[in-house]
């Protein structure tokens, strides 16, 4: 095959696998709040996973949503909370999980629970973006934004996040959106 009919190959491939994450935004219900799950090795390990949470707003003023997770820089951990647009072009990405659907009334309510450990990260027993997720998880409940038993919902992700991991792995897109069979 001659260089410029791959490069042609290649720039089509990638104009694809934009399009298709496009529409996985897109095709997002507004307001819905999500457990995003990313692989952390090559080939990807059974239950090893970043997790985070993922508020999709998705109206036509504000495509997008916001990332909130914490992350482990050298030995302790900060806060990583941002407005994107790109939630499917993330590196690594294996599956969305939609947990809850949180009224627009709520955003700013939900907005400070997830914040609300960003000045005491390192001060939370076993801190690792999972348990910092569970016990924001855990706020979450208590105000009647998610209605799951945590630790059912944690193992539904784990599973949900084993059987994905394979083609986040091979990077197939679109990455899959699933519902959780636990919440609601």
């Amino acid at each position: 095959m001659s260089e410029p009919t791959s490069r042609t190959e290649a720039r089509k491939k990638a104009t694809d696998i934009k399009k298709k994450q496009s529409e996985s935004l897109a095709g997002l219900p507004p307001n819905t709040l999500h457990i995003s799950l990313y692989i952390r090795s090559d080939p990807p390990l059974p239950n090893d996973f970043h997790w985070a949470f993922y508020l999709h707003k998705g109206t036509s003023s504000t495509p997008g949503g916001t990332k909130y997770h914490a992350r482990g820089i050298g030995g302790g951990w900060i806060a990583g909370h941002e407005t994107t647009t790109g939630i499917f072009t993330e590196n690594f990405l294996c599956v969305m999980i939609q947990i809850a659907t949180i009224p627009p009334s709520a955003h700013d309510r939900v907005d400070e629970i997830m914040r609300s450990y960003d000045e005491s990260l390192n001060s939370i027993p076993g801190i690792t973006c999972r348990v910092w997720m569970l016990t924001v998880l855990r706020t979450l409940v208590d105000g009647g934004f998610v209605r799951c038993d945590i630790g059912e919902l944690e193992k539904d992700c784990s599973e949900l996040g084993n059987e994905h991991s394979t083609t986040a792995s091979a990077n197939e897109q679109p990455r899959p959106v699933v519902k959780s069979r636990i919440s609601f």
